[in-house]
């Protein structure tokens, strides 16, 4: 099919077409992407499907006889998959697949690295949705973030808009439960068994051009739009002149259906400048006064006093100033349910917390590692429905 109708078949569904996307390349590994070597990629596009992210793209034949794989897929922000795949049942494997339920393993073929994860993840309605779908491709898997499905030969993108929907509907099959044990929360214990051997390590802090390109990286698997340049973005958010300092890159992206973006920016000069994070969360349609929460120096605070706007709890007031012009509007918005997150023992390190417009932001105090990201989005996730309620 000739790009031009991919390019018009992107558009109608404001999705953005990439006509080559070198990027994903490394991304994913399964859906028999790891056979044939090094893949040309072509024939991209992302954006949001049904609320979540969603990409694809054509991945070329390299070394492998079978040909060249369409890929689709849709993410899940904050979720981390063990590997697991599904194929038609063809009982001439080399191995036996995982026993799901009788009737359902005549159909497919699941195999995972946790039979748990598997058992769970094909619950009652996974295993009703595919146990009467013919499938004209080659795999469902599950890899990092993402739901994915390959398909060889010439796909069209009514097939495309197919795969997409029964992606969407699988994923609307897996228990709440399961996702849930499967959100990463680097600040709490006891993950469950499955999870914890697909934890990847955080970088160090540095300030080096790998980390750039890490950045790059992370952005790209998840379907995010990635930056060099980050005073677009910090334009765009203060709506006038950005704050001193240096830019480096940036990241925008959707954070289950609410938009997210952050940029990282560099304080000061010489061998050690002070490298800060600053990650955002909109929620169109609410409509924060302007305040801002600094940890309390407890030094200052008795020597000179407070002086700000205290919200009448003794733990929070001890801890965090509040900064705003209208102190009625700053404790309308940090309610004791909002109190009761920044106790949390689960919350993630950060200097700064600020709401403005429809945006809620943390500042971190130093450089953090991609994979940080999910506990500040989810954080602030948790702190705006707080302020709903």
């Amino acid at each position: 099919m000739a790009n031009e109708e991919w390019v018009h078949w992107a558009r109608e569904r404001h999705l953005l077409y990439q006509p080559l996307w070198p990027a994903m390349a490394t991304a994913f590994r399964g859906g028999g992407l790891h056979r044939g070597g090094m893949r040309t990629i072509t024939r991209g596009f992302s954006g949001t499907f049904g609320g979540l992210p969603c990409f694809g793209y054509l991945a070329g034949a390299g070394a492998d006889p079978s040909g060249e794989l369409q890929i689709v897929g849709l993410r899940l922000a904050g979720v981390t998959f063990p590997m697991l795949s599904l194929q038609e049942a063809d009982f001439v494997a080399d191995e036996p697949g995982i026993p799901i339920e009788e009737e359902f393993d005549l159909r497919w073929r699941v195999s995972a690295a946790h039979h748990g994860f598997a058992r769970d993840v094909m619950s009652e309605a996974a295993r009703r949705l595919l146990i009467d779908v013919v499938p004209d491709f080659s795999h469902i898997w599950f890899e990092r973030d993402a739901v994915l499905l390959s398909a060889r030969g010439d796909v069209s993108t009514a097939a495309v808009d197919r795969y997409l929907g029964l992606l969407r509907a699988l994923v609307d099959a897996i228990p709440s439960r399961v996702l849930d044990a499967l959100r990463p929360r680097p600040f709490a214990p006891a993950l469950p068994a499955y999870q914890q051997v697909s934890r990847q390590p955080v970088a160090p802090p540095m300030i080096a051009r790998t980390q750039l390109v890490s950045w790059r990286v992370w952005a790209a698997r998840r379907g995010w739009l990635y930056y060099d340049n980050a005073r677009e973005i910090v334009e765009r958010f203060n709506h006038g002149p950005v704050p001193g300092g240096r830019f480096t890159d940036a990241f925008v992206g959707k954070f289950g259906t609410l938009p997210c973006f952050g940029w990282r920016w560099i304080a000061g000069t010489g061998p050690r400048p002070q490298v800060r994070h600053v990650i955002c969360l909109r929620q169109p349609g609410l409509t924060f006064p302007t305040v801002r929460l600094t940890q309390e120096d407890a030094l200052l605070a008795e020597l000179v006093g407070r002086g700000d706007i205290e919200v009448g709890d003794p733990a929070f007031d001890d801890r965090w100033r509040v900064t705003a012009e209208e102190p009625e509007a700053a404790r309308e918005v940090l309610t004791p349910g909002v109190w009761r997150l920044f106790a949390s023992p689960q919350l993630p390190p950060f200097g700064q917390v600020w709401f403005e417009r429809d945006v809620a932001a943390v500042v971190t105090e130093g450089p953090i590692a991609p994979e940080s990201v999910d506990g500040y989005l989810r954080f602030l996730h948790d702190v705006m429905g707080a302020v709903a309620d």
